[in-house]
């Protein structure tokens, strides 16, 4: 039994067939296409962001207060060796007044003159060495613009021979060496602590591991 032909309307109304239309078009999918994703991982890779170099122009707070550490203590080094040599000096010239004191009596004249060339070796001393770290303290500090991490622990390990140096000369001629030497040596102690704590701190790992261009 033959059937009979379907209308035109309902031949061209099948799925995915536009009426009206003879051909047949695919329906649009359901999710937008992902991207690819790199075998073996779960993700695509991302460029980590690179940091500017204008966030090390400036240098930190605490570096800047090191590096004046260093400046300040490489004058008063030199002022305070001068000063005991001075004190040494004076020593030195009562010792030759006392001598010439008829009927002084000898221990008086003998502690004058220990005391006289106690000082005037013990400021001589520190003279020498006041410019020898004197003139580590301004090497140190003219290249903190430009040194890399080596000088940062440079400058600890000169803080802390300061503070060991310090510490044993107040300890041996605190009672016999003149009142500058002694102002000097508390003075390098306190400048070698303060040089230790601020070139640990994060601004200055950092700004001496910086990338220099």
């Amino acid at each position: 039994m033959n059937e009979a032909p379907r209308p035109e309307s309902e031949r061209s109304n099948l799925p995915g067939q536009q009426p009206g239309l003879g051909f047949y078009m695919p329906p649009p999918p359901s999710h937008p296409p992902q991207p690819p994703v790199a075998p073996g991982f779960g993700y695509v890779p991302q460029p980590v962001p690179a940091v500017p170099a204008s966030a090390f122009l400036d240098m930190p707070q605490r570096v800047k207060a090191a590096r004046i550490v260093l400046f300040l203590l490489a004058g008063f080094l030199i002022i305070a060796a001068l000063a005991a040599l001075a004190e040494a000096d004076a020593a030195q010239n009562t010792f030759e007044r006392y001598s010439e004191v008829p009927g002084l009596m000898p221990s008086v004249l003998y502690a004058a003159q220990q005391k006289a060339v106690v000082q005037t070796s013990v400021a001589q001393t520190g003279l020498a060495w006041g410019a020898v770290y004197a003139a580590l303290a301004l090497v140190l500090a003219a290249r903190f613009g430009k040194g890399g991490n080596a000088l940062r622990i440079g400058t600890i390990v000169y803080g802390a021979w300061l503070c060991v140096v310090s510490v044993f000369a107040l300890a041996l001629t605190a009672d016999v060496a003149p009142t500058a030497t002694v102002i000097g040596d508390v003075t390098e102690l306190a400048a070698g602590i303060l040089l230790i704590v601020l070139m640990v701190q994060r601004e200055g790992i950092d700004w001496f591991s910086r990338v220099r261009t």
